[in-house]
């Protein structure tokens, strides 16, 4: 059985809690995939902390009170810096909702979430794999290693138009080792492209960028600015009624629209026709949600984006900091035209240092930070390794979600705007803080083992078969009945409400 003990005080840690060591149950092997890290434990960590944030939501709106227990005062930085509900079932609904719910995850639930993308299938079939042939690891005239993140047309355009070579990736290995990888990686960065040395954990560990996130916590929630107590009708679901416009696309700030999803929130995906995405991720995070198309560049479409935020609950922004910023939709902004709102915020690199402006997918945060050279050298390897799944891309969409759900809980009590705040590389920091754990001869899950928890739905796409997403609270599993949908075909509109 997994060591519940350390894996709760994680979590009460995280959420300023400590009854959550008594009311959280974790179930199953201590160790499900094989890593130097602790990603078992982090995953369930994760997992639990937002079902922890549903609970709290459950009570607050079932009994007038935030549920809170020591969440401080209005500076509520939080971490170790300082299914399908039908919905009458969910607990809280009563006269006894005062009480917090009790939690119960698996870990190999958990470890499955956080390969959704991997153990998706359609029609019986596994998605092709977003990963583009050219990206990956190359190795540099210094005898260092950088990896080339590629998997979107533009950002491989501009990698192979400095690098002055064709698609081809022969060309791009013979090319980049007449580079040093830190001089490449300072180039590539300065264009906008994708690109990191790969570093060991105590090189990272005195990079500016480093400590700069070491004065942050894992999770910020801060107050953005004030309004009235929202007080939310009574409901059979934690997040019922609650609408949220997700303006995200990959996967931390997915996985958090679909994690509140689950709990019952009606969520709007917002894309853009002309930007590209990953078929396998938009379909694997798209459970829960429909999806709308507006351009922010077009006067009508960003008016229409407005008349939408003023009706909100939730926004979730997960694009290049400060480029909603640009276009009048940074945090500040959205608190003027939607006083009471709760802006989830996430980045690749943090919101502070140099490299805060910086793009950057879950690999390549596992590269900078020295996660990548620690595997590869555990495993044996020649060179970098990356974890055996998305990690930091998941534990920053389920500790979004949790910050989401305790703000909806606090606005109902204290009123104003909050803004919840986390990176894939605080993920990282959470999970080098939990030290190595050799658990490289670990049997591998496999899809079949985790064939227990999918469920189905049938899809525009065809029969879709999907990790239902984890835990229970209070003895009731979130879940999804809307399967995921193509871009833009919603009208960029809120669903008719029932107001009675």
């Amino acid at each position: 059985m997994a060591d519940n003990a350390m894996i709760a005080a994680q979590v009460a840690t995280l959420v300023r809690d400590q009854g959550v060591v008594d009311r959280l149950t974790i179930t199953g092997p201590v160790d499900v995939l094989p890593s130097l890290h602790r990603v078992t434990e982090l995953a369930t960590a994760s997992v639990a902390a937002a079902a922890v944030g549903a609970g709290r939501l459950l009570v607050a709106r079932n009994s007038g009170t935030s549920g809170l227990c020591g969440s401080g005062g209005a500076d509520s930085s939080i971490g170790f810096g300082d299914s399908a509900g039908s919905a009458a079932c969910w607990p809280g609904a009563g006269a006894d909702a005062t009480s917090q719910p009790e939690i119960e995850i698996d870990t190999r639930h958990a470890c499955a979430a956080f390969r959704s993308e991997r153990y998706l299938r359609v029609d019986g079939r596994p998605m092709p794999t977003p990963w583009d042939p050219i990206s990956g690891y190359y190795r540099t005239a210094d005898d260092r290693w950088i990896e080339l993140h590629c998997n979107f047309p533009h950002h491989r355009a501009g990698i192979l138009e400095l690098l002055d070579v064709s698609n081809d990736r022969a060309e791009v290995e013979r090319a980049v080792a007449r580079f040093e990888a830190e001089s490449l990686e300072l180039e590539l960065q300065a264009m906008g492209m994708c690109a990191t040395m790969a570093r060991d954990e105590d090189e990272w560990s005195s990079h500016r960028q480093a400590k700069a996130l070491a004065e942050l916590p894992v999770l910020e929630i801060e107050p953005l600015g004030e309004a009235a107590p929202t007080r939310l009708r009574p409901a059979d679901l934690p997040a019922e009624g609650i609408r949220v416009l997700d303006l995200s696309r990959v996967v931390a700030g997915p996985v958090c629209g679909r994690t509140l999803a689950g709990y019952g929130a009606e969520v709007l995906r917002v894309g853009a026709a002309h930007l590209p995405e990953e078929r396998s991720l938009l379909i694997d995070t798209g459970f829960g949600k429909r999806n709308t198309f507006l351009n922010l560049r077009v006067a009508a479409d960003a008016r229409r984006l407005r008349e939408l935020i003023s009706t909100v609950d939730v926004v979730i922004q997960a694009y290049r900091p400060r480029a909603l910023d640009r276009l009048g939709f940074g945090p500040d902004a959205l608190a003027r035209l939607r006083p009471g709102v709760v802006v989830a915020t996430i980045s690749a690199y943090g919101r502070t240092g140099p490299w805060s402006g910086l793009r950057g997918f879950d690999s390549l945060v596992q590269t900078a930070s020295g996660i990548a050279m620690a595997e590869g050298r555990a495993g044996g390897d020649d060179g970098p390794r990356l974890l055996p799944a998305q990690v930091l891309d998941h534990t920053a969409g389920y500790l979004a979600a949790y910050g989401v759900l305790a703000a909806l809980a606090r606005r109902g009590e204290e009123g104003g705007s909050w803004h919840v705040r986390t990176s894939l590389a605080q993920a990282g920091r959470w999970l080098q803080e939990l030290g190595h754990r050799d658990t490289l001869a670990v049997p591998d899950q496999t899809r079949a083992d985790a064939e227990g928890f999918c469920r189905r739905l049938r899809s525009e796409f065809g029969e879709v078969s999907y990790i239902a997403p984890p835990g229970t609270v209070g003895g009731r599993a979130p879940g999804w009945t809307m399967a995921p949908a193509s871009l833009g075909t919603s009208p960029p509109g809120w669903e008719p409400r029932d107001e009675a």
